[in-house]
């Protein structure tokens, strides 16, 4: 008996002994805080989603489920009262209250030197009212249905620990004080940021005592380290990649239709830009982006499918809008813009530019699949009408401060709301600080019956009015395009053998989606 047991010890201890914990992850992206409220930005998300909790959290299928929180219902058409998780303790040993509830959510609208915050998710709260230690009221300015769905943006930080407390102190470790799964060790910027699980975290235990997450924005350097044993997962697998590792029997692909579009950016403003010229470099009187044909002749002469085809080798799709179909305020009146070389021409000749003009497209190299080739594909089918077009490709922190300045840019955004309104507060209504919207509208665009109409639709209660409002926004703005919409991605991870990873549809490559895989 005694013999039998020892031997079922023995085998229970060399199988657990051969299930790895520690876990290092190849991301693409980069990151330039742990501060989780300095930039809306998915890599950061993946930082702030180890170290910190939200409220609400999405599924990795997008489901809306309850973090923080346990429970929230509106108790008025302008009020949300929050349950939150009891017995929940900061890495520090300190509980969690309603009071770092309220401390974050103000402190995530003005973060300083912040190139693209969360003042968008925030706008309609004018109060928080902590009615118990572990019940808040979110007071609204209007009927904020989306709220919810908002707040899963916001990660809480401890109000002991964040008074005060500079993006720096975050970055340091000092300050960077969560709730979340995984502790801080060092972040070293540009590098990566080591992590070790937080043994007293209220959700499942995880599997990794320690996590590193490196940050590779170099595609093929990223698939290297992958092949080499260096990290164990990588996302955005580069197209001309896939094939290979599929016949790779030490690897593994997961995929799911994902929710960023890639699009340009149009500087609409009037006055005249540096960097948009005539022929012989000369600066223009007038901006030429500011004239709606001129948009739209740069629209037609994109071949979005040829891009989605040749360059990105089917891991994207072509499409005319921000959200895939089927999705909720998708408007099946907004086709994909036709590919007609011949039609651009004769809108930029109708503008009074029959011989083009020279502009450059500014995009990061570092940020997105293809980022850079995409950029270039489209340079090369503006150019092909007459508008010559550089390219300046740059990294991804670098790219992001000054966008105002720049004539064009290539950007990618999804929508972890599940609709358009996101996409129609933070890109294309007018800027707005106080309100905390149009906080990536980089171009200058300005629509006040745009602006107006989307108001009234993210404060309408009954879903179908809403959906109808939105709907007509997006068709309003594919018609003035302030943006030119490309793409949509679909996500793809490679993970080593002994490896799993459940793909998520908001693209976050998080350690609590990855387990290892025991073997018997």
């Amino acid at each position: 008996m005694f013999a039998a047991c020892a031997m079922t010890a023995s085998l229970s201890v060399t199988a657990f002994a051969a299930v790895p914990d520690t876990l290092n992850i190849g991301l693409g992206g980069a990151v330039n805080s742990v501060d989780p409220h300095f930039t809306n930005s998915t890599p950061n998300h993946v930082i702030a989603h180890s170290l910190f909790d939200r409220l609400t959290e999405r599924s990795p299928q997008g489901e809306l489920v309850p973090g923080l929180a346990l429970a929230w219902n509106p108790v008025s058409d302008t009020v949300w009262e929050f349950k939150l998780r009891p017995d929940v303790k900061w890495h520090d040993g300190k509980p969690f209250t309603g009071e770092d509830v309220a401390f974050s959510l103000e402190r995530a609208r003005n973060v300083p030197n912040s190139p693209g915050g969360f003042g968008g998710q925030l706008a309609s709260i004018v109060k928080v009212e902590q009615i118990a230690p572990l019940t808040v009221r979110l007071h609204t300015s209007a009927p904020s249905p989306n709220l919810p769905r908002q707040l899963a943006f916001i990660a809480i930080v401890s109000k002991h620990a964040g008074e005060g407390a500079t993006t720096e102190q975050y970055n340091s470790g000092v300050k960077a004080i969560g709730t979340g799964p995984y502790k801080f060790v060092r972040y070293i910027p540009g590098d990566r940021i080591d992590m070790v699980r937080n043994d007293d975290w209220w959700g499942p235990k995880q599997p990794w005592k320690n996590v590193s997450i490196r940050f590779i924005s170099n595609g093929a350097s990223r698939v290297g380290a992958l092949l080499s044993g260096g990290v164990d997962v990588i996302d955005s697998v580069p197209a001309t990649d896939i094939a290979t590792l599929q016949k790779d029997p030490k690897v593994s692909l997961v995929s799911t239709p994902g929710m960023r579009t890639i699009f340009i950016v149009f500087n609409v403003r009037s006055a005249p830009q540096p960097l948009i010229t005539d022929n012989n470099g000369k600066p223009l009187a007038t901006n030429p982006l500011s004239d709606v044909r001129v948009r739209r002749a740069l629209s037609e002469a994109v071949n979005r499918q040829g891009i989605a085809d040749r360059l990105m080798q089917n891991t994207a799709k072509a499409t005319g809008q921000w959200l895939n179909p089927g999705i909720y305020s998708y408007a099946d009146s907004v086709a994909i813009p036709s590919y007609d070389p011949t039609a651009a021409k004769k809108l930029l000749a109708e503008a009074g530019y029959p011989d083009g003009f020279k502009i450059t497209l500014v995009t990061p190299n570092d940020r997105y699949p293809n980022d850079s080739a995409v950029a270039q594909a489209v340079a090369q089918m503006w150019s092909k009408i007459g508008v010559r077009t550089a390219v300046d490709a740059r990294p991804w922190n670098t790219f992001i401060v000054g966008r105002e300045s720049y004539p064009s840019f290539l950007l990618g955004w999804g929508s972890p709301t599940l609709e358009a309104g996101y996409f129609l507060t933070n890109i294309v209504m007018t800027p707005d600080s106080k309100n905390g919207v149009g906080s990536y509208n980089s171009g200058g665009y300005s629509n006040p019956p745009l602006d107006a109409l989307t108001d009234r639709a993210l404060t309408t209660l009954d879903d179908k009015e809403r959906e109808k409002m939105l709907v007509q926004a997006v068709e309003m703005t594919s018609s003035d395009l302030p943006i030119m919409t490309i793409l949509q991605l679909n996500n793809t991870w490679a993970v080593r053998k002994g490896f799993t990873y459940d793909p998520r549809t908001d693209e976050r490559t998080l350690p609590q989606n990855t387990a290892p895989v025991i073997s018997q």
